[in-house]
């Protein structure tokens, strides 16, 4: 069992978010193991295709990439923490922290102070994501912050969109509501080399949001959500052999719970894959707009009911899975065909869910 993922379809991608967001920087976000595709692999295939900048989540990704790979490239640490260990750990390995509270902004000032350094920092707003940063409502907190942490230097500014794959007037309504605060703060005469609010969906249907910068990760793997998801290839697929075969009776329940019954003397196929493995954890259909997103609220339902479920890829073909994905196994109705032991089983899910241990073969 591997999870395969095509380089050359992935360079591709690149290419096509180059294409896309025209002027506008690319910070490369390796979070969630880059993505499913593996941190270290894809920050050395990102660098070795011209992106510059990087983002991460987690404090440890930021130590090891920068004291190796990314070695002297800027690193975004995209969360805010007031955590002294972790300001202390930001600061000394000269990543860019986030700053969105003023607890934040405070404790990495007086660390810095105290270290006789300039900690590099982007202010984060926070337009409707409802996490952390400073509200619009919070200007005054915002100046106070720019004002009195002598030693943060504010290289830039952020927010982040909720639904920019789903909802685009909202969306836009956030851009609007950060660009007004951006504003308000350069009436008051600060100013930020990055400007950034674009995620993969809002850099690729919401051209307004690119700005100075855009942060990409999905759309690398090509499984961004929105109406120009078409432009990318969509990259990672899992195999696996099909390990045994058995007919089942009509009237036969089948899996856990019985939530399936077989209409009719039914031929099945097992393939050892399951939620272990991340099949079956993920969403299975992409959402390209609100109208698409109801509808997949109502698939949701049906499937739910039995009437429509996965599919695995044997030999050019599409099979039903039938029955609950198990821990370990997935059971598929192949009556009528030749599938056999043996044949290699194609799986398509995103790479964040793939069990992390899992091989990853990687092809051109």
């Amino acid at each position: 069992m591997k999870y395969i993922i095509k380089q050359n379809d992935i360079i591709e991608n690149i290419q096509a978010v180059k294409n896309e967001v025209g002027s506008a920087q690319i910070i490369g976000v390796l979070k969630g193991n880059g993505y499913g595709f593996g941190r270290d692999y894809m920050a050395k295939l990102l660098s070795e295709n011209g992106i510059e900048r990087f983002a991460v989540t987690e404090i440890e990704d930021a130590a090891q990439l920068l004291s190796g790979i990314l070695k002297g490239k800027d690193m975004l640490l995209l969360r805010s923490t007031a955590v002294p260990e972790e300001i202390a750990r930001i600061a000394d390995m000269g990543a860019i922290a986030t700053i969105g509270s003023q607890d934040a902004g405070v404790a990495y000032n007086a660390y810095c102070e105290a270290k006789g350094i300039i900690g590099r920092a982007h202010l984060k707003v926070d337009t409707g994501m409802g996490r952390y940063g400073l509200m619009p409502s919070e200007m005054d907190e915002m100046c106070y912050l720019l004002e009195s942490c002598k030693c943060i230097r504010f290289e830039g500014i952020y927010t982040h969109f909720a639904a920019a794959f789903t909802d685009i007037n909202r969306t836009e309504e956030q851009l609007d509501s950060f660009l007004d605060v951006v504003n308000a703060l350069k009436e008051r005469g600060y100013r930020f080399d990055t400007v950034h609010a674009a995620n993969s969906s809002a850099a690729f249907n919401v051209p307004a949001s690119r700005l100075d910068a855009v942060r990409i990760g999905s759309a690398f793997t090509g499984r961004i959500l929105g109406a120009n998801a078409k432009k990318l290839k969509r990259v990672g697929y899992l195999e696996a052999q099909v390990i045994d075969m058995t007919t089942f009776p009509k009237g036969y329940k089948v899996g856990y719970n019985g939530t399936y019954t077989t209409k009719a003397p039914t031929r099945v196929a097992i393939i050892p894959v399951g939620h272990t493995d991340g099949w079956g954890m993920a969403p299975r259909f992409d959402i390209f707009s609100m109208k698409d997103a109801v509808i997949t609220g109502l698939r949701g339902v049906k499937d739910y009911l039995g009437k429509q479920g996965a599919t695995v890829e044997i030999g050019g073909k599409n099979y039903k899975v039938v029955g609950q994905i198990g821990l370990s196994h997935t059971a598929i109705d192949v009556t009528g065909s030749e599938v056999k032991p043996g044949d290699v089983a194609k799986l398509d899910f995103s790479p964040l869910y793939v069990n992390p241990l899992m091989e990853r073969e990687i092809k051109n």
